[in-house]
């Protein structure tokens, strides 16, 4: 998980941490610091670094995690003054063992490249209120200079982009699925299945065996169980009150 930000964000060593920066985008998801060991006990003055860090960028201190790679972290972390945002399952499945779900009538899954500002668009709104702006032309030039071997899918529904989804470059066999989103009046039809199988079929043919996932919602485990993933482990988010 480590190396893999490192291809997308800005990576700043603060021990025992790495934080990860997005360059332009402040949005909570997009800023976190993951444990570089499996550390714990008193970290107030480490988490207070951390703080100093996230302000200076103007970003939400944020952790993600694996709970078993560092069980006692997340109690340092509350006696630091963290919140629990979200304890999720870590789902994993063998690329071979994907479920292959039916695409719904009108619905066609394309490369991000065929259009990046309905990629980025779709994403934001996807995660969003859903009445977030359009990407810009920076935006959408810093995507398409960032030239990166991973997986980014885009969904057509009737021709409307509706749907994104993305998986990380294969590292040692490991792909993560990520950025599964549909727009909300599309919901419920079996986009994001149809998003997440995609996703990992493409990570498939850049090397990747086992893809791994941590579902927001139960809802969105609901998806990721009916494609073939697997509760292997538990996910921590945590997160300075807003």
């Amino acid at each position: 998980m480590r190396e893999t930000a490192r291809g997308f964000y800005e990576a700043v060593p603060l021990p025992p941490f790495t934080c990860f920066f997005h360059p332009r985008d402040p949005l909570r998801y997009f800023n976190y610091a993951i444990p570089d060991e499996p550390t714990g006990g008193d970290l107030r003055g480490p988490v207070e670094a951390l703080r100093a860090a996230f302000r200076e960028r103007d970003r939400l201190l944020r952790f993600e995690y694996v709970e078993g790679f560092a069980p006692d972290l997340a109690r340092a972390l509350e006696d630091a003054g963290l919140e629990l945002e979200l304890r999720a399952p870590l789902m994993t499945v063998p690329i071979a063992d994907v479920t292959e779900p039916a695409l719904p009538p009108g619905f066609e899954i394309v490369p991000a490249g065929a259009d990046l500002r309905a990629y980025l668009t779709v994403g934001r709104r996807a995660f969003g209120n859903g009445d977030e702006p359009e990407a810009t032309d920076e935006e959408v030039e810093a995507r398409r200079a960032r030239n990166d071997v991973g997986t980014a899918l885009l969904g057509l529904l009737d021709g409307e982009p509706v749907a994104v989804s993305a998986a990380t470059p294969p590292l040692d066999g490991l792909t993560e699925v990520a950025g599964v989103g549909v727009l909300a009046h599309v919901r419920g039809g079996g986009l994001g299945g149809a998003m997440t199988a995609a996703a990992a079929r493409d990570a498939a043919t850049k090397g990747a065996e086992l893809a791994f996932l941590a579902p927001g919602s139960d809802e969105a485990q609901s998806v990721y169980t009916r494609v073939g993933f697997r509760p292997a482990e538990v996910s921590l988010y945590y997160a300075d009150p807003a």
